[in-house]
């Protein structure tokens, strides 16, 4: 579903999750999500990134600079936060399931749907499908912790402020639609650039990436070229597009994407909302799917995907009884912790009848899914979604 803003820009789109084969999603297929007005392209030779605050050494580096410093490469899924959400109402209130097959015409700005005072809930949420909104990526960069190294982080620092190119005023439409309602109070910050507080534990995660390439090559602009922050684990909004600055300080600033949005709680007014950060323990169904009943009697490959945002996913269990009974699925190995894997269950069925087929994970942690409760923006949703086939 591509959205694009006025200039014909993309920016919004959801990836072809069920079409895909591999572990890396490839680069046009990528999940694109734009929070305020995408900048324009920046020419890598032009590119700067300054660095400043608490550090010995503040300066300005080009992408040349930044190449000299040892770098890495790393493969893991970047989720967005709101990934899955209309499963969280569809579970509180009913309904008909919705379908990652939903697909629209190519509209306008992705936001501009509850920018009319008199926009319903029902066509917001019709308008922005909420599924598919995750995929799979090889990153190359340099870690985060190199650069501070490299300018000499002094002592008690406690988070980096993140600040995009990427300018605008925040639209209520993303906060009605991960509401389910659009009779709210909406915090206008008026026009910022997008910023995120990283902190510094986080930041200094060997795998926390500056990126100037994805899969095998440089980053394309819609995915934060010249250089992007890459936060394996968290939600997508961690990872900072379009670099511009980054603070050293001693203490957490008020981001607009982290106090009013992108939070965890149970009302607008809990005290005790907090940032949401670290994914859940998440398995998909690829195949089947719903659509795909009536089934005929014989063999099926029940196959999907797991990840998790705390390490690598150890184990995947299938049931084809609605959860009365559980079968071990195979997965496939591979070395990279971050990135999703791909799991398999033959099933072979000869009775007719109509069947739920439950698919639940468990990472390198010991956490079972589903881990995310129900939560006022309806972020990080990890609940096992059944499909229901009937064969004949």
């Amino acid at each position: 579903m591509p959205s694009k803003d006025a200039e014909g820009r993309t920016i919004y789109a959801r990836t072809p999750l069920l079409e895909l084969e591999g572990l890396v999603t490839p680069t046009d297929a990528f999940y694109i999500v734009a929070q305020l007005n995408m900048c324009d392209p920046i020419y890598p030779d032009d590119y700067v990134l300054n660095v400043s605050g608490m550090c010995e050494r503040p300066m300005s580096l080009t992408l040349a600079d930044l190449q000299q410093l040892p770098s890495r490469t790393i493969r893991s899924v970047m989720e967005c936060a709101g990934d899955d959400s209309e499963f969280f109402h569809w579970q509180k209130k009913g309904g008909k399931k919705p379908s990652r097959l939903k697909k629209q015409q190519e509209q306008g700005g992705w936001n501009e749907a509850g920018s009319k005072g008199d926009a319903k809930i029902e066509d917001v949420m019709d308008a922005v499908p909420t599924t598919c909104i995750v995929s799979g990526g090889e990153w190359t960069g340099v870690p985060l912790f190199e650069l501070l190294k490299h300018v000499g982080m002094k002592p008690g620092v406690e988070s980096l402020h993140l600040v995009g190119h990427d300018q605008g005023r925040p639209d209520p439409t993303p906060q009605f639609v991960s509401m389910g309602r659009t009779d709210i109070e909406f915090v206008d910050p008026g026009v910022i650039n997008y910023d995120k507080a990283l902190p510094l534990a986080k930041a200094l995660h060997p795998d926390t990436l500056l990126a100037w390439a994805m899969n095998g090559e440089y980053l394309q602009h819609v995915h934060g070229a010249p250089l992007r922050l890459v936060v394996p684990g968290w939600s997508g909004n961690w990872s900072v597009k379009w670099l511009k600055d980054i603070v050293l300080l001693d203490h957490t600033p008020d981001c607009y994407y982290q106090k009013h949005y992108f939070v965890h709680g149970q009302s607008p007014e809990d005290p005790e909302r907090r940032p949401c950060m670290e994914l859940g323990c998440k398995s998909i169904i690829l195949a089947p799917i719903d659509e795909d009943s009536p089934l005929k009697p014989g063999r099926h490959l029940i196959k999907g995907l797991a990840w998790s945002g705390q390490g690598a996913v150890s184990a995947v269990e299938v049931s084809v009884d609605g959860g009365a009974t559980w079968q071990q699925a195979r997965v496939e190995e591979h070395a990279d912790k971050w990135l999703w894997r791909r799991w398999s269950l033959p099933w072979e069925v000869s009775a007719p009848g109509k069947y739920s087929i439950l698919a639940r994970a468990t990472d390198e942690a010991g956490r079972v899914q589903p881990q995310t409760p129900w939560n006022y923006q309806t972020k990080h949703f990890d609940g096992i979604v059944p499909v229901e086939v009937e064969v004949v």
